[in-house]
């Protein structure tokens, strides 16, 4: 059995699937205060009449990592960067930088040193400092400068976790992998403790399968080896509702997938029953970063988005005010209104239709007052639809294929998953004029496609024939190799050799047949009017995606 867990903003759920079969699922309001006492309840919940001892995976999406950066709960990081001549940096990443001699060229030569003293200098200025970072600008080229450095600041700092530039990512693009390094960082304290509960917990109760963590690509990483690169798990709970849908319906027409939580609605694009990813990366309070992610985007609007009039006009969201009162709440909300339309069965009736009274105006009734909610909160998503797609289309093109072949990304299905989709879904779909399907599961969609995800790692491999050796640095390998003597092909099989033995060494083996090449790259050295040798570079994953269809009949929630 695969057990699939979700923190969302609102509710934290499971669910237990068995032969590709939902067979037990269960919600209970996040506690966010604590988020472990709301994902051990719902375990329980699940767990009930089950031998745990059956669980041979299981996979969390959890909100501790973008709660803890969102709202500043974050470790001070001890940022050293090595940038050579070119940008200046300041001021366009997160922390306060410290800038050290050294630079290797974008051959992944040498050109000058760094020097010992003064990062132990820099050291000493900041004793206080627990966790550090260190990106060099073409240590993907050559991760050696980059690697002394971590040598000399775990000497004089001794923090208790660094985290370097290749790490993190083994592209190009300096600034990505300086804020993915300073994230990375910053939340590692915040995750490890929550890690390391999980697994008190999941013990206590003879769990002692293997546990996963989801990524915002989709894939999911073994918690040991997450407690490493906490920063992979922002931005999970959109990602778990991608994977959701995968899982449970995979759309084959372009289509607009909307999950309607609680607190947001995330909206993602799909293009040949594939969710698009964001071209350059996920971004962190407005900072580019390396980590690869979904093309999503969040409203905020969700069954708990708060209803109340504001100099007589009526405003839906983007803050919520605890559960709507027809669940208990205190506050006008959406779900009441969905209640009073019909549109939803579960709440108290009673409180809900007092609720739209609440905000109706002197010749409104309560089901007045609660289709002016419900048209307004679907505009509000629509408009963020609309954005989305008009973003999209604005998009560069890169390739010569794209400008050939591509067509303008045109939806023609629009699917909902999450608690308010059953009711705000349809509503949403008849302002776009397009066709809409609510899947079985789509109340727990997300603790699905938690469960459901592969298990995905990456690797990048640059070889320069001139030179005579590749890297990968991602995993730190320098290899050396007869120089003109290495090809194209040679240089595939080296990247899937080491894609091999990262998977083995984060417990993935049995995912590592599952590979794509993602970018491919060869050019000739010339000197004078010579060919002097080749620069290759290979990128290639574990795909991203779901390990199975899964089928769940709504009775079972």
């Amino acid at each position: 059995m695969l057990l699939g867990i979700d923190v969302g903003g609102t509710f934290t759920d499971a669910v237990l699937i068995a032969d590709g079969q939902v067979v037990a699922a269960a919600k209970t309001p996040t506690t966010r205060q604590s988020l472990l006492n709301g994902v051990v309840t719902v375990i329980d919940k699940v767990l009930t009449g089950v031998d745990a001892k059956k669980i041979r995976r299981a996979a969390l999406s959890t909100t501790i990592v973008t709660n803890a950066l969102v709202e500043g709960k974050t470790d001070k990081v001890a940022l050293f960067l090595l940038p050579g001549p070119g940008l200046n940096v300041t001021g366009l990443i997160p922390g306060e930088p410290h800038f050290l001699s050294g630079y290797t060229d974008h051959r992944g030569r040498e050109q000058a040193c760094p020097a010992e003293a003064e990062v132990a200098a820099v050291c000493r200025k900041l004793e206080d400092h627990e966790v550090a970072a260190v990106a060099a600008k073409f240590a993907v080229r050559n991760p050696r400068q980059e690697q002394l450095v971590t040598d000399w600041v775990n000497k004089y700092l001794q923090p208790k976790h660094i985290t370097l530039g290749t790490q993190v990512s083994g592209s190009l693009n300096y600034l990505r992998r300086i804020n993915s390094a300073y994230y990375n960082s910053a939340v590692w304290r915040i995750f490890s403790r929550f890690a390391q509960a999980i697994e008190a917990a999941l013990a206590e109760r003879d769990i002692i399968a293997p546990v996963y963590i989801l990524k915002a690509d989709g894939g999911t990483l073994p918690l040991t080896t997450a407690k490493s690169t906490p920063v992979e798990a922002i931005f999970t709970g959109p990602a778990a509702s991608v994977l959701g849908i995968m899982a449970l319906t995979k759309p084959v027409e372009p289509a607009i997938s909307l999950d309607m939580g609680g607190t947001t609605t995330d909206i993602a694009l799909w293009q040949h029953g594939m969710p698009l990813f964001a071209p350059d990366g996920a971004r962190v309070k407005d900072y580019p970063t390396a980590v690869r992610s979904f093309c999503l985007r969040s409203v905020g609007i969700g069954g708990d988005s708060y209803v109340r009039r504001e100099n007589g006009l009526l405003a839906v969201g983007p803050m919520r005010c605890g559960p709507a009162m027809a669940n208990g709440g205190l506050a006008p909300a959406v779900t009441d209104a969905l209640r009073v339309a019909g549109l939803i069965d579960y709440g108290d009736i009673g409180l809900a239709r007092q609720a739209m009274e609440r905000v109706a105006e002197a010749t409104q009734t309560a089901a007045e007052a609660a289709w002016e909610t419900l048209r307004l909160a679907a505009a509000t998503v629509c408009q963020a639809v609309q954005d989305m797609l008009a973003e999209q289309a604005a998009r560069p093109v890169y390739k010569v294929e794209e400008l050939v072949a591509g067509r303008p990304f045109k939806p023609e299905l629009l699917i909902g998953v999450g608690g308010a989709a059953s009711g705000l879904a349809p509503l949403v779909a008849k302002q776009l004029e397009l066709p809409w399907q609510i899947p079985p599961g789509h109340m727990v969609a997300n603790a699905v496609g938690a469960a459901a995800a592969r298990p995905t790692t990456e690797i990048t491999l640059r070889a320069d024939t001139a030179q005579g050796f590749y890297t990968v640095p991602e995993l730190g390998v320098i290899q050396e190799f007869a120089k003109r003597r290495f090809t194209l092909q040679d240089a595939w099989t080296a990247a899937g050799t080491h894609l091999a033995e990262r998977a083995a060494a984060g417990g993935m083996a049995e995912a590592a047949d599952c590979s794509e090449r993602l970018y491919e790259e060869e050019f000739n050295l010339i000197r004078g009017f010579n060919t002097i040798g080749k620069i290759m570079t290979c990128k290639l994953q574990i795909k991203p995606g779901v390990l199975m269809p899964v089928q769940m009949r709504e009775a079972e929630l």
